[in-house]
């Protein structure tokens, strides 16, 4: 479904999931989806993957957060006290 560019961010190499189609289609159906507003616990900063697990019940969806949040480098702008949404899926 998705294909992702290599390219390299602060020394390593990373998938540049920004630059694919379907990426782009997915992210505008965010516009429509229903968010929770929550406030980034003390522990959790830069934690996109706990967070997700005390939402979700996995930590698969980090991504999903950081993506509803305009979050591109989450141990840098996941802090705590931060207010984020988190993305209402069913």
């Amino acid at each position: 479904m998705f294909n992702f560019e290599s390219k390299v961010f602060k020394g390593k190499q990373v998938k540049d999931i920004s630059a694919s189609t379907s990426w782009n289609s997915f992210y505008t159906d965010l516009d429509g989806m229903k968010f929770k507003v929550a406030l980034v616990p003390t522990g959790y900063a830069g934690r996109a993957d706990l967070l997700s697990y005390e939402a979700y019940g996995t930590v698969s969806y980090w991504w999903l957060i950081c993506l509803a949040n305009n979050i591109t480098n989450p141990f840098e702008e996941l802090t705590s006290g931060k207010q984020i949404k988190i993305p209402i899926i069913d």
